[in-house]
Order: C-alpha cells, then sequence, then structure tokens
C-alpha cells in the first residue's frame, strides 16, 4: 500500500472551504439502514452528504455539489497523472455535433441510435440542420483526426476530455447511478498498427486497475460484452461491472477496441514510412461518475460516507476541543499540527467554527467520509499527545505528537486495506448449470456464472424472462466450460462461462 502523504498532492489553505460540508443536513444522522433499504440509505447518504441534489425540475438531470464535486475530481486527478504518463493529452470538443454526422455513424453501424436531445431553434429561428447535444464524441472528434492525422509521423494520437453527456435513455433514474446527464472522461487513441492499438487497449485497463482497485480500494469484473451487446463499431467492447450492495451489477468504466470501423467511415488516412496510404486502428474508453456512485454505495455505512484515503478532498479534519478560558492554548496547538500535516504533503482542515459543537462536528465529519479525525483539546496539548478516530472502524486511539505522521500513515494504509478487503469480499460469483438454477442465483444477487451457447436468442431469454443480462466473459483469464457442459439456459453445448446478473 503507497505511503498516503506521499502520494498526495497538496492543496493550497486558499483552496481549502471555509464551511466544509455546510448544505442540506441540519438535521445529521442517516435514518434508513443499508443492509434493510439500500435505496433509500442510497439517496439519503448523497443528499445529506452534500454529494447531488435531484429537485431539479428536470428527471434524470441533477445538480452535483461540492463535495461531491470534489470527490470526483479528486478521483480524475489521479486518473489524469496515469493518462499523462501514458502520453494522453486533454483537448475540449465541442458540445453540439451535426445531424448529418451521427446519421453516417448510424448508417455504418447497426445499434448506434442514442436517445440524442436536439438543438433545433436559435431564438425563433429554425436551424438549417438540427444539432445534437453532445451523447459520445468518436464524430466530432474523428472528424479532427482526419485533418490531424496525415502522416505515421502524426501517430499515435491520444486525446482525452472531462464533459458532460446527455443521453435521455432511461426511465428509471438514480442519481449518479442512471442519469440523463453525466460527467465523465473519454479518452480516444488512433495507432499505425493494430498490434499497439491492442496494447493499448491493455493500458488502459491497468490504467483502470491501478485507479479502481489501487487508489479507490474497488473490486470489479472486467467483462467482454456478447457481440451484440459491444459498443456499436467497435471490434469488442471490455466493460468493469462492480456489485451494488443490493446485488445489482453496475458498469464502471468501458474500453473499446474499434479497429479501422471508424477510420474508413471517417476517411482517416495517413501515409507510412514507405509512402503508401494506411488507416489507423482506433480504441476509445472511458469512466462516468457512475464510479463515484459505486464509491459512495460500496464503502459507505449507516453513519454516511467513507473515502479512501488516497483520492479524499480532506484526508484528515482537526477538530479543537476547549472551553473560554482554554481556546488560546488548544488553538495554538491545532494550528500548530494543522501546519505540520500540510508541509508533510497531507490534505488538512481545521474545523474552528464556533457556531457548532464538539460532537455536531464528530457527526458532520464521519457522514461527509473524512478518513481521519484529530481532536485535540487541553488534556491533549498538557499530555504532548492528539486523540485520533479512524472513520471506518470509528476507533479512538491516543497518538503521541511526535509519533503523528507516522501513526496517520499506518492508520491510512489500514484503512484502505480494510476498505479494499470488504468491497473484494462482496463482489460476489455463484455458479448455476441451467435455467431453474440460474433463476434461484440471480434472486439471491450477485453474478452468476454460467455454460453458455454464445447465441443471442438465450441472451434475449434471459432478459426477458429472468430480467437480467448476458454480461459477457472475463477478458483477461481464458475461462472454458467442462467438455461435455451444456448451454444453462437452451440445453446446446456451451462455447463458453458467461456471467449473468441483473443490472441497474
Amino acid at each position: 500500500m503507497m505511503n498516503m502523504a506521499a502520494k498526495a498532492k497538496k492543496e493550497s489553505k486558499d483552496e481549502q472551504p471555509k464551511e466544509f460540508g455546510k448544505g442540506r443536513h441540519e438535521e445529521l444522522g442517516i435514518t434508513y439502514k443499508k443492509n434493510v433499504d439500500f435505496g433509500k440509505w442510497y439517496l439519503e447518504v448523497i443528499a445529506k452528504s452534500d454529494i447531488v441534489d435531484e429537485r431539479v425540475p428536470i428527471k434524470g438531470v441533477n445538480v452535483i455539489l461540492p463535495n461531491g464535486w470534489r470527490i470526483w475530481h479528486s478521483m480524475m486527478d489521479r486518473l489524469d497523472e496515469m493518462l499523462q504518463e501514458a502520453g494522453v493529452e486533454n483537448y475540449t470538443f465541442p458540445l453540439l455535433i451535426p445531424e448529418r454526422m451521427l446519421k453516417a455513424e448510424a448508417a455504418h453501424f447497426k445499434g448506434f441510435v442514442p436517445e440524442v436531445a436536439w438543438v433545433t431553434h436559435v431564438g425563433d429561428e429554425k436551424l438549417e440542420e438540427k444539432l445534437a447535444i453532445r451523447p459520445t464524441s468518436e464524430t466530432i472528434m474523428y472528424e479532427m483526426f482526419r485533418l490531424w492525422i496525415r502522416s505515421w509521423k502524426d501517430l499515435p494520437k491520444k486525446v482525452n476530455q472531462y464533459v458532460n453527456i446527455v443521453r435521455w435513455d432511461t426511465k428509471m433514474t438514480k442519481p449518479l447511478i442512471r442519469d440523463r446527464e453525466f460527467q465523465w472522461h473519454e479518452t480516444h487513441t488512433a495507432y499505425a498498427t493494430k498490434e499497439e492499438a491492442e496494447a493499448d487497449i491493455m493500458l488502459s485497463l491497468n490504467i483502470y486497475s491501478r485507479l479502481i482497485r489501487g487508489r479507490l480500494g474497488l473490486d470489479y469484473l472486467e467483462l467482454k460484452r456478447p457481440d451484440w451487446d459491444k459498443f456499436p463499431g467497435a471490434e469488442y467492447s471490455v466493460a468493469l461491472d462492480a456489485l451494488m450492495p443490493d446485488g445489482k451489477s453496475l458498469q464502471i468504466g468501458t474500453t473499446h477496441f474499434l479497429g479501422q470501423k471508424f477510420s474508413k467511415m471517417m476517411d482517416i488516412k495517413f501515409l507510412d514510412q514507405q509512402g503508401k496510404h494506411q488507416m489507423p486502428w482506433q480504441n476509445s474508453y472511458g469512466i462516468t461518475t457512475r464510479l463515484l456512485g459505486a464509491l459512495i454505495a460500496i464503502h459507505g455505512d449507516d453513519k454516511g460516507l467513507i473515502i479512501p484515503p488516497a483520492i479524499a478532498p480532506i484526508q484528515a479534519v482537526i477538530v479543537p476541543i476547549y472551553t473560554a478560558n482554554e481556546k488560546l492554548e488548544v488553538m495554538k496547538k491545532c494550528s500548530e499540527v494543522l501546519g505540520r500535516l500540510e508541509t508533510a504533503g497531507w490534505r488538512v482542515h481545521m474545523d474552528d467554527r464556533e457556531s457548532h459543537s464538539p460532537g455536531f462536528k464528530f457527526h458532520e465529519w464521519e457522514m461527509l467520509g473524512v478518513p481521519i479525525r484529530i481532536e485535540i483539546g487541553p488534556k491533549d496539548v498538557h499530555a504532548g499527545q492528539v486523540s485520533m478516530v479512524r472513520r471506518d472502524f470509528l476507533e479512538r486511539a491516543n497518538v503521541p505528537e511526535e509519533s503523528l505522521e507516522q501513526q496517520l500513515t499506518e492508520t491510512a494504509d489500514s484503512m484502505f486495506f480494510q476498505l479494499t478487503k470488504r468491497a473484494a469480499e462482496g463482489l460476489i460469483v455463484r455458479d448455476a448449470s441451467d435455467l431453474n438454477e440460474l433463476k434461484a442465483e440471480l434472486d439471491k444477487g450477485g453474478f452468476v456464472r454460467v455454460p453458455f451457447c454464445g447465441l443471442e436468442k438465450d441472451g434475449k431469454k434471459v432478459k426477458d424472462e429472468l430480467k437480467a443480462d448476458i454480461k459477457g466473459t472475463l477478458f483477461s483469464a481464458k475461462e472454458k466450460p467442462e467438455p461435455k457442459a451444456k448451454c444453462a439456459v437452451c440445453g446446446l453445448q456451451a462455447k463458453e462461462l458467461a456471467y449473468i446478473a441483473r443490472s441497474y
């Protein structure tokens, strides 16, 4: 486990909020139990911990509140470091896409019929051509690739953007998990050879693992989607499927090997070293704010959020405890500890609000999921110690001042280990060999692994009869069914081991 202090990017005091967490939670406390009513627990947590306000008068379009925005950006900052290490550069492409471009894509790739929101008028004047509000960016990006990529010297091309997306593709909305407007990063790459492009697929999966497993402490399956469920225009798609506490799967990221299909459609060509025209090989991959929803849902508890130390906007909060006569010496010590930890690279905030009691602050910071709370009162000052509380177990320990940094690091590492362990234990996979067993196991929640024939008609049967989806086969591990295994759905010869789940 990494040293959290060494890895953290220090934020200046000016960037720290004066009243972090001030929002819609004057009545502290989560009233719903996560293991009793996950849905209501989730909605209460994201509201009271200042993640999302869903009271916007447009269904599926919500306000991301300051705490949610800070956590999302902290995650994306870690991701951006990794992408830049891989040579990816950040751009921002237009929000609006001409209708003819999306029509061209739909004409080339069967199934590409995004639920697009359209701009048709400027004031009272009707536009000559409708403009789509960005549902995804392949066409607009690759139009520019066509202009930028002329020679083998222009490759590889690796572009990324952090933007909002609009897809009117669901009636059953749930904040962060099933939104119509959401934030994401999307990376698009182009290479001279197929081998380079496929190596990039593995690189993207490695980057995601380093972020999601290595920083967020979440676990998931890398599943190659069935052909009928891959991204239209892709040779193949790999999805990252996590498991939510209610037993449903949630897609938290995807990577697509596009091959040369978009290059041919957009007429992207380059001269190779022999002076011959070639078409580049392309990929795309992305993560949305669903990942934030998964983080909240999987790590949170009945007191609110639990944010992994590596990506917590505030890793430790200092809470002074004093009476009027003790204020001066306690605040002096708190300021010393604050400066010392900031100098060591920790993201620390001192809650010196006089409008709230220490008890109120304790509950509030627990709800906001800050990993470590440091309490300092007059007895601590005289004893040369601080009182440290870790968010996951809410265990309290008296820590001598001289070993504070070491204890912070050890506590953060221990927290991350426990969060990772718990998340891995929650990634449940069961086995079934026939339709009755499959239904029984699906009713328990989690992924169910079955021998499968690979036919789309049986995928549709699973969807129609069991309200579940064939999520795909493990991408990296080459699992095979037993030689004589029969498909759990139809009884024909099985060709693969498929993972099935009920999904968001």
